[in-house]
């Protein structure tokens, strides 16, 4: 018996009827749909330079005015004439429209300078970055201390490249100064202070947590004294005299900030774990143990040693002496030769007995050989050196490879040899005998 097996193909089958098949409906979502709203909260992530660019990518964008409510503001380096538009621009920005941070660079008139301070006061700012630069001096409106918003502030004159006595004229760009309640950052660079030596308390700045100060001028002495203050670096202050006080300080940075002969510092940080000095040596101290410092960095330079220069370098290494890490910055610091001379009227008034690191940048003269045994001889714990020197051509090198210098100076470190865990050593263009090594 035969089975029928009967096959419908379409196409084939003269009674079937051919019917297109039905296409799909996609439907397509762009970002051009999205609300105003919505649109203007994602572009508010991007920085403002890039999104002046999307404007290019939608018609509907390049209408939608997003720099209207667009909460970081970075004006960076304009021409002169585009830079006297940016008050215009802060005039037609939405109603209740926040800025968090405000950033003006490059060339600016005062009036212009004093109109965007004036308008970005009034809309909930956060952080003031003025980079800028202009011929006559500047007084910082009323509005700008006045505002509770405020938590970063940056001020700086730039220089132009002028000369030394230009940059002292260029300190006398911003003027007038009272304090910021709501500042938690501040960095002054160019700026006269006109407020006394005691404009850095708790009173005047509570929440101060981070504070810079470079090249300012209108104060000989300053005191310092935020309880709040854990990073502070002052550079080239040209000061007489100055007062640290501060129970949280964690970092302090000093930069050739004492210019007169009977200059004085008293610190006083016991929570301080970095300390950088670099400046002249005949500073009078007065300072407390800084019992948890980790690192510390020291450039000492004077053309004329004394007693009371190696009274100086004593005192400061006394309230160091428990740091872990340590470092003499620089080939042209005295402070090895300072120490040998310290080591042959009596010896170190203290030991290192934290000390683990010690890098050193010598000339590798004999005094300073003398004041490297003086510190190895004082730190007990040591396990790292590195001495790095650029030449051993000073006057006074020339019997280098005179065998019986290097036997006495074996002798003293006899003592300490086994401490040492790794020496490093990198003396370029040297002289010194195999044995030194």
């Amino acid at each position: 018996m035969a089975t029928r097996i009967s096959q419908k193909k379409e196409g084939l089958n003269p009674n079937a009827e051919n019917k297109p098949k039905k296409k799909k409906r996609i439907t397509r979502h762009t970002n051009n749909d999205l609300p105003d709203e919505i649109l203007h909260h994602i572009f508010s992530f991007l920085p403002f330079k890039p999104l002046a660019q999307t404007t290019v990518l939608s018609k509907n964008w390049n209408h939608l005015p997003l720099w209207r409510s667009h909460p970081h503001l970075d004006f960076s380096n304009l021409s002169p004439n585009a830079i006297e538009l940016v008050p215009t621009l802060l005039s037609r920005r939405q109603p209740h429209s926040n800025i968090t941070a405000f950033r003006l660079s490059g060339c600016v008139s005062s009036s212009c300078l004093r109109d965007c301070i004036d308008r970005v006061m009034k809309q909930g700012i956060e952080q003031l970055e003025l980079d800028v630069h202009f011929e006559d001096s500047f007084d910082l409106p009323s509005s700008l201390f006045s505002c509770d918003t405020l938590r970063v502030l940056t001020l700086n004159h730039q220089n132009k490249g002028q000369t030394e006595n230009g940059a002292r004229q260029a300190r006398q760009a911003f003027r007038g100064f009272t304090p910021f309640p709501s500042v938690h950052t501040l960095s002054l660079s160019n700026v006269r202070l006109n407020c006394g030596r005691d404009l850095f308390s708790g009173k005047n700045f509570p929440l101060l947590r981070k504070l810079g100060l470079k090249n300012c001028g209108g104060i000989s002495g300053l005191l310092i004294k935020c309880p709040g203050l854990e990073i502070l670096e002052i550079d080239r202050l040209r000061l007489s005299g100055l007062d640290i006080s501060g129970i949280g300080l964690l970092e302090l940075r000093i930069t050739k900030c004492f210019q007169y002969v009977n200059s004085w510092a008293n610190i006083l940080a016991p929570s301080l774990q970095s300390l950088y000095w670099e400046g002249k040596v005949s500073v009078k101290f007065t300072v407390e143990s800084f019992r948890v410092l980790k690192t510390f960095s020291l450039w000492f330079y004077y053309k004329v040693p004394n007693r009371a220069t190696w009274q100086s370098v004593s005192t400061l290494l006394s309230a160091i002496c428990f740091v872990r890490s340590m470092t003499f910055v620089g080939s042209g610091s005295r402070v090895l030769e300072t120490l040998s001379k310290i080591d042959s009227e009596g010896g170190l008034p203290c030991s290192f007995n934290n000390l683990i690191t010690l890098e050193l940048h010598p000339r590798m003269t004999k005094d300073e050989i003398t004041g490297i045994i003086c510190l190895l001889r004082s730190s007990p714990i040591l396990r790292t050196i590195t001495i790095t020197a650029n030449s051993c051509s000073h006057p006074g090198n020339e019997k280098w490879n005179e065998k019986q210098y290097w036997i006495s100076q074996i002798q003293k470190l006899k003592s300490i040899e086994f401490q040492l865990k790794v020496a490093r050593s990198n003396v370029c263009g040297s002289k010194m005998h195999k044995s030194a090594v």
